[in-house]
């Protein structure tokens, strides 16, 4: 009988586990792959949050421009044209500046003072070194008059449904000029008059009753029937807004507008500055600076904005570039304005 010898070496060289250098080697593939799968993760978070920030600031760009050109390309119309010449019988127009015409467009420099945009670190208010924009027209909708009687300051339009108050400061116009008013009366709506007598304690206030083109500066002082409009004159309220970079109270800048007699209005977040250059007829040169005598030659305005990140949904780190600062952008926009061009 032959006896075949065993050996339980193979055996137990079979059954043993990993040498602790074969665990650490293990171990190190192991934590190189999950750093290498964190890293990616961690890329492509802030690939998707960067994204997301600048799609941000591109949709806040966007609504600054789509809001901004929808009434410069309106800036100094009438229902009567763009070129008429404008009077102005409200009282102080030239001190208080918001109710003056001045040619439907008026730029401020960085310096500049604007009456409705004062400079200050209040929410709303102005940044100072900042430049701001002031549009005026004679709004979107107007009523005819059917008869004008100018001695006892009585203008009749074709609608009781003119949406017109005591106190509205308004623009009748025909094809040879305007003039601009304070409504003085009725003071019930729903009538087809439209007075625009003195001395009713308004603010500002009538200085004469005449409506003639120019305004005699001794309006005041004696009887003067002034122009007459005839019938299909138009009658409109005078639209007045500044556009400007205000606080916004949260320790950031907004684009803010202001109409005449309200509150500002913020408009969007994030944007820095304004760079607003304008262009005169038989130049091809954008310029920041205008005379005051030629804003009513001004035919087109470059916007020029710069947006910066700003903090929301996102943490401040994933609204940084790759320099640690917040992600900013530049942003350009040309509007042509209407009726001056040929």
């Amino acid at each position: 009988m032959n006896i075949t010898s065993y050996s339980g070496t193979s055996g137990a060289r079979r059954q043993r586990g990993f040498s602790l250098v074969e665990l650490m080697v293990t171990l190190l593939i192991g934590l190189l792959v999950a750093a290498a799968a964190g890293t990616i993760f961690i890329s492509n978070r802030q690939t998707y949050a960067a994204t997301e920030t600048m799609g941000r600031m591109q949709e806040n760009g966007r609504i600054a421009f789509e809001l901004m050109a929808r009434e410069l390309r309106e800036a100094g119309a009438t229902p009567c044209g763009n070129n008429i010449p404008i009077a102005n019988v409200l009282k102080n127009t030239g001190a208080a500046g918001e109710f003056a015409w001045g040619d439907g467009l008026r730029g401020y420099l960085a310096g500049e003072a604007a009456a409705q945009a004062p400079f200050g670190t209040a929410a709303g208010n102005r940044v100072a070194g900042t430049q701001a924009v002031e549009f005026r027209s004679a709004g979107t909708s107007s009523v005819t008059v059917t008869k004008h009687n100018p001695a006892s300051a009585t203008i009749f339009t074709n609608t009781t449904d003119h949406g017109f108050v005591a106190g509205d400061i308004l623009i009748v116009c025909d094809y040879s000029q305007g003039a601009i008013f304070q409504m003085s009366g009725p003071n019930a709506g729903g009538t087809l008059q439209i007075v625009h007598n003195t001395g009713n304690n308004q603010t500002p206030g009538n200085l004469c009753k005449a409506l003639s083109f120019p305004v005699d500066p001794d309006c005041e002082a004696k009887p003067k029937d002034g122009k007459q409009y005839a019938d299909n004159a138009s009658v409109a309220r005078l639209s007045s807004t500044i556009w400007y970079i205000g606080h916004n109270g949260r320790g950031g800048r907004s684009l803010y507008r202001r109409s005449t007699g309200r509150d500002p209005e913020e408009v969007t977040e994030g944007i820095q500055a304004l760079d607003l250059r304008y262009l005169l007829p038989g130049t091809n040169q954008y310029t920041a600076s205008i005379p005051v005598a030629r804003w009513s030659e001004v035919s087109a305005v470059r916007i020029g904005l710069t947006l910066q990140a700003a903090e929301g949904a996102l943490v401040n780190r994933e609204i940084q570039g790759t320099d640690g600062q917040a992600l900013t952008r530049q942003m350009a926009h040309v509007v042509t304005i209407r009726g001056r061009n040929p």
